[in-house]
């Protein structure tokens, strides 16, 4: 006989226990252990890091004309934070950027332990404002020390610093085949050029036009060096310009100038010859006035000297001609009027 199985009673939801809330107190702790190993892990890293795998070497690449590489080298060392890998290159770029000779850098990682840098040096080509310089592109700097000297002087507003430089490059080659070499180049904030020459001239172009009014400063340069040394040339004029001279008063005004321009050949103008009645009535007067009448054969009179009284000296002094008498001036007025013929 067997006996009836009995069920356990089920536990009644009051007195079991949930296994949500062990859970999540579970995950938590997993967490903040994870967090905690990637804490102590990152501070490992960076902690044994620029220990185990330093940077040994930073190796300088390109032309550096105005900074040693000892010193850029000191530059990027003070910046430098951290090893191999956890070197700052922007951080680095930006220091080496920041010497004012420096146009630009780049910096990359080479296995084990080295930096290499190369580094474009800026190029300038002109002065600015006396404390500055500017490069090719524009791009105005201020370097520390002195400014390199002959080089010629850029003036005017810091954002038309690469305007002026394109018309300082386009302007000396033009000036140069003309014998003549930028001093200073200007512009004011109205927009006014004005050039200054190694010849001590300057040249007031004015706000418009101004490239037709140099090109007529060059046509003219031979004209202006063979009439004197100009100190002033004023071409803000349409058809010319005004110079004053070297050597000229203060107040006095600039000369205006005209430049010289090849004329233009025009055929002469035929000239009308004398009427066929005009020919025959001065025909024979001008035979017969070649033929001398009887009484311009006659042999002239001799004329008496007469001889000045001695100076002091006891020197005579050169002989006196007399005038010739009032009948031998009349004379061939008289052969003229008798040769004349009648009228019929």
């Amino acid at each position: 006989m067997t006996e009836p199985s009995v069920n356990p009673p089920a536990p009644s939801p009051e007195t079991s226990p949930d296994p949500a809330p062990r859970r999540t107190r579970l995950r938590a702790l997993g967490g903040l252990l994870l967090l905690g190993t990637m804490i102590g892990g990152i501070w490992a890293f960076g902690y044994w890091e620029p220990r185990l795998l330093p940077v040994r070497m930073i190796e300088v690449q390109g032309e550096l004309h105005h900074h040693s590489s000892e010193l850029l080298r000191e530059t990027l060392v003070g910046r430098l934070q951290g090893g191999f890998l956890t070197a700052d290159l922007k951080d680095l770029k930006q220091a080496a950027e920041s010497l004012p000779w420096v146009g630009g850098a780049s910096i990359r990682r080479v296995w084990p332990d080295r930096l290499q840098v190369r580094v474009l040096e800026h190029r300038p080509v002109a002065r600015w404002k006396g404390d500055g310089l500017v490069t090719a592109e524009g791009v105005v700097f201020r370097p520390r020390g002195q400014v390199p000297a002959g080089l010629p002087l850029l003036e005017g507003d810091e954002s038309r610093s690469r305007e002026l430089v394109e018309r300082y490059l386009k302007w000396r080659d033009a000036l140069m085949l003309a014998g003549q070499l930028i001093d200073t180049l200007g512009v004011d904030a109205r927009g006014a050029w004005r050039l200054d020459l190694v010849s001590k001239t300057r040249l007031e172009l004015g706000t418009d036009d101004i490239e037709r009014r140099l090109t007529r400063f060059i046509g003219a340069v031979s004209q202006l060096d063979a009439a004197g040394r100009a100190q002033l040339v004023d071409l803000r004029y349409s058809n010319g310009f005004a110079v004053k001279w070297a050597g000229a008063p203060a107040t006095a005004a600039p000369e205006q100038v005209l430049p010289q321009t090849t004329p233009q050949w025009r055929p002469k103008a035929q000239k009308k010859g004398p009427g066929p009645k005009a020919a025959a009535t001065r025909a024979p007067a001008k035979a017969q006035a070649r033929r001398p009448g009887p009484r311009s054969q006659a042999p002239a009179r001799p004329v008496p000297r007469t001889q000045a009284a001695p100076t002091k000296a006891g020197t005579q002094a050169p002989a006196l001609r007399r005038p010739p008498p009032a009948a031998a001036a009349r004379a061939p007025t008289r052969a003229l009027t008798q040769a004349t013929p009648a009228r019929p």
